[in-house]
């Protein structure tokens, strides 16, 4: 498919390959403007202890010099790429993510683009061209990624992550590219409240606390604005055995001890994850916080 407009052409390496949106420069004003509206403009529910929580950034890319054997140096700027909605106990805090990605032309004369996606995991797949007229930009946002994924088969869910390698194709040295990058990100999320918040609590380094018998003794916090049902805690020792402790009721601010981990007389680095409510039977604050990864060195 080609796509032509007052300012930009585009040339698919593959015709399958979907374009871009190709406007002015006035289109980063445009599109901050329709992501204020966006974080704003779309009301979240209001229900007991929840608000809106969002986030905002912009990051400018920098070129990259790149060369591989027998090809030519050329600039390349990386972007990363979030998009969609994650959810808990995912590596990102819970939230609805989205991404811009605008490249801009700073010569008067026209230039060419063209770009690679890298999801995450994946292959590289290789995407089009673009023809970018004097002081013009284009930009690549979330559903126009989305669905080049798919049209290479890449299964997305509800969230995706990745890298476009953006590369200039022009004949100036790569420190005199007229190309230029910017990524703009945001997220909007809800902030829970009058919810209790499990955590495993740091009270040696590592975690790594033993008693006189040399058994693992860790300690669950309520750091969250309500008090907490009596749960479980899981320790899974790394490569070994699993171990649920019974977890008491927990006012605001209240922790407790549990009832010690043995852990394997060995001399070594031991791993070890704790998981505050482990059932997943609490609804709290924020969930994520609910996991650590701790070590003990042992030494006989």
């Amino acid at each position: 498919m080609s796509h032509f407009t007052g300012a930009s052409r585009i040339s698919n390496r593959n015709r399958r390959v979907l374009s871009p949106n190709i406007l002015a420069f006035r289109s980063i004003g445009r599109f901050l403007t329709m992501t204020a509206l966006l974080l704003t403009g779309s009301p979240v529910e209001a229900q007991d202890g929840i608000g809106a929580g969002m986030g905002f950034d912009v990051e400018y890319v920098s070129p990259q010099r790149f060369r591989d054997p027998g090809d030519k140096t050329r600039a390349w700027f990386p972007v990363k790429y979030v998009c969609g909605e994650t959810q808990p106990g995912e590596r990102l805090v819970q939230a609805t993510y989205a991404t811009v990605i605008n490249v801009l032309n700073l010569s008067k004369f026209r230039i060419r683009i063209g770009w690679w996606f890298s999801p995450a995991p994946g292959a590289g797949i290789p995407g089009a061209q673009a023809l970018i007229d004097g002081h013009g930009s284009l930009y690549m946002d979330c559903p126009f990624i989305i669905r080049n994924l798919r049209i290479f088969g890449v299964e997305v869910g509800s969230f995706t992550e990745g890298f476009i390698a953006i590369e200039d194709l022009n004949d100036a040295a790569t420190e005199r590219t007229p190309t230029r990058v910017a990524a703009v990100y945001s997220s909007l999320h809800k902030q829970v409240h009058n919810l209790p918040d499990l955590l495993p609590r740091q009270t040696e380094r590592s975690y790594c606390r033993l008693d006189a018998e040399g058994r693992l003794i860790v300690t669950i916090r309520n750091q969250g604005e309500a008090d907490a049902p009596a749960s479980t805690t899981r320790i899974a020792l790394a490569g070994g055995e699993a171990f649920d402790r019974s977890t008491p009721a927990l006012a605001v601010g209240a922790e407790a001890n549990l009832e010690p981990v043995p852990i394997p007389r060995s001399e070594g680095t031991l791993v070890f994850t704790i998981t505050a409510d482990a059932m997943g039977v609490i609804r709290e604050m924020n969930e994520p916080n609910n996991t650590a990864i701790g070590t003990c060195l042992i030494i006989l």
